[in-house]
């Protein structure tokens, strides 16, 4: 989950990035921890269910 949401924001947020004068490095890390926040907050709401861990 977090590198689906990784992968989207990281080659979606470019042309904001690029507007700011803000660096790859940046990107990257903002995407990271964009995709471990969503991951986290799924968690959170479904708990162990949402990962079929619990049947």
């Amino acid at each position: 989950m977090t590198g689906f949401i990784f992968i989207i924001f990281y080659y979606t947020s470019r042309p904001i990035f690029i507007n700011f004068g803000l660096s790859d490095r940046l990107r990257f890390f903002a995407a990271l921890i964009l995709g471990l926040l969503f991951e986290t907050t799924i968690y959170l709401i479904t708990g162990n269910t949402g990962f079929k861990l619990i049947a």
